[in-house]
């Protein structure tokens, strides 16, 4: 018993340890981004942007979201504006869920909207990082714990 709570312990460490880096790295990334959008070079935003959301971060998703409302960095297209937008969303912001929702009543086709959103959700999603970095730490664990022998197949 006393293993478990020992192992959970550091898993929780290890996970508020890295969350922290992670942060950090977040607020330059935008900071850079943010200095391209400024300049006017919204090609350089949106890639860095478009990194960022794809980590889960939620500013950056409304920044897409916003970039495809105005055409910044990619084509205007409000069918990404939106799904992007659902991202956003996922971080409870009530502005930010009143924007996507805007963004669906003005889409031409809400159904392939929502589709595009759905696909984005499964890719990016809280659900779907958080399944993703639950997949790395138990093959981490295995890996060192030794259940995991010579094929990745025997960690997941």
């Amino acid at each position: 018993m006393k293993t478990v709570f020992f192992v959970m312990g550091v898993l929780l460490l290890t996970m508020l340890q890295t969350s922290t880096v992670l942060a950090s790295e977040i607020k330059e990334y935008r900071a850079e981004a943010a200095q391209y959008y400024g300049e006017n070079n919204y090609k350089k935003a949106y890639r860095i942007y478009f990194k960022l959301a794809k980590v889960g971060d939620h500013y950056s998703q409304n920044k897409l979201s916003q970039m495809y409302v105005d055409g910044k960095g990619k084509d205007a297209d409000l069918t990404e504006a939106y799904a992007w937008s659902v991202l956003a969303a996922e971080s409870g912001v009530e502005g930010i869920i009143k924007k996507s929702n805007t963004l669906l009543q003005q889409t031409n086709d809400q159904a392939k909207a929502k589709k595009r959103a759905d696909k984005l959700k499964h890719k990016y999603g809280k659900d779907a990082l958080q399944a993703k970095a639950d997949r790395k730490e138990r093959m981490k664990y295995n890996h060192k714990s030794g259940g995991c022998t010579g094929s990745k197949l025997g960690c997941s």
